[in-house]
């Protein structure tokens, strides 16, 4: 069964809860689903501030992610 967007958006944000810089392929191994989507959900969510992408594409939760996750 497909997942919704706030499940993968959930799972992303539970990997990343450990602080620390990860790249797209590690992500996408964690949460299961491809790299174009881990991308997509991560590229959305810093719009709003809850994650930050380097220009080596690897991603890191910042502290409003911690509080969206706790929300989930």
């Amino acid at each position: 069964m497909k997942r919704t967007y706030k499940e993968v958006a959930k799972k992303i944000l539970e990997v990343l809860s450990d602080n620390a810089e990860h790249s797209y392929g590690y992500l996408e191994s964690k949460v299961n689903t491809n790299w174009q989507t881990i991308r997509d959900h991560t590229e959305y969510m810093e719009l709003f501030g809850a994650v930050t992408i380097s220009k080596e594409n690897r991603v890191k939760i910042t502290g409003f992610g911690l509080k969206i996750l706790k929300k989930l």
